[in-house]
């Protein structure tokens, strides 16, 4: 078996998941090397690999994208939803420069499906939020009433373009390996799929601390480092940092932590300590991922891996 047709294969094995087929340079981009037998591949040489399952009868293409031969055309519905990603991805850019200018706040990062245009019509637009450690509880409440006020933020039945405000790190740790199941492909390609869209110089260090993500998919990151991420003015829109880092900010920090903490633990749907890394609440990681859907992805993956490889051989 040719390492790098066996990586195809499993790189469009996770994106068939999600209906989402590939040109050619995103195989090479998002390339699965769980056998570490890839990272020095090139896109010329994802290409005649690719011409080289077509020929076996693995794969597809239509209008320039590749997925797996025995899949439903999904050409047409990755068409729509990034058209529907234009005007998703440019609200979360105004979000993010308001979000910036408050205090402590160091990157603002489009995620999930939004990052890699697989956003449906209808579904939210997630992002990661890193603050200053020490004021992750005070940073959360100003970005919530800001979110709030715009009428922008996701809540209840209010999800549709709405802004999904479900995780923030601290800038004091941001390695989250910890968070990974023993399976986890779902969130090594969240940390590949990431986008910055403001940022102090932290999307460097969250790359840097997770480098062991990298070795699964290594061309996306090759390409992020060598790209300048967006770096906006230090302006602050209340107060600037200074007279929130002594004791002030302290107090403020503290009551924020316990109103939210009340908050946190009346949720109905909480699944606060059962557990998982759904939801996790500490002083470094907020995370709100009630439906953590991670496990099943990771067996859907596993068990249709095994389906085209069997076809393979």
């Amino acid at each position: 078996m040719v390492p790098l047709e066996r990586a195809i294969l499993n790189t469009l094995v996770w994106f068939d998941l999600w209906h989402q087929p590939l040109t050619a340079f995103e195989c090479w981009y998002f390339l699965w090397n769980e056998d570490g037998l890839v990272a020095d591949s090139i896109p010329s040489e994802v290409s005649s690999a690719l011409i080289s399952l077509e020929n076996k009868k693995l794969v597809k293409i239509n209008r320039n994208f590749w997925q797996l031969a025995d899949s439903p055309s999904y050409t047409e519905e990755r068409l729509a939803r990034a058209r529907w990603s234009i005007g998703k991805r440019q609200r979360a850019e105004r979000v993010a420069k308001l979000i910036m200018k408050l205090p402590f706040v160091r990157l603002v990062a489009l995620a999930n499906t939004n990052a890699s245009e697989g956003a449906k019509r209808d579904s939210d637009i997630d992002l990661l939020i890193i603050v200053k450690a020490g004021r992750i509880f005070l940073s959360r409440l100003l970005i919530t009433i800001l979110v709030q006020l715009l009428g922008w933020r996701r809540h209840g039945l209010k999800v549709a373009n709405r802004i999904c405000l479900s995780f923030y790190l601290a800038d004091n740790e941001l390695n989250i390996k910890s968070l990974a199941y023993p399976d986890d492909p779902y969130l090594i390609y969240w940390l590949a799929s990431l986008q910055p869209l403001a940022d102090f110089g932290t999307f460097n260090n969250l790359l840097a601390d997770n480098a062991w993500a990298q070795n699964f998919i290594p061309h996306r990151y090759l390409v992020f480092k060598a790209a300048n991420t967006q770096t906006v003015a230090n302006s602050k829109l209340i107060w600037p940092e200074q007279a929130l880092v002594g004791r002030l900010g302290d107090v403020l920090e503290y009551g924020a932590r316990r109103l939210q903490l009340f908050l946190i633990s009346r949720h109905k749907d909480s699944r606060l300590g059962d557990g998982s890394s759904a939801v996790v609440v500490s002083n470094n990681i907020l995370k709100f991922h009630e439906s953590d859907q991670r496990p099943q992805l990771a067996k859907n993956f596993r068990e249709r891996q095994q389906q085209i490889l069997a076809k393979y051989i």
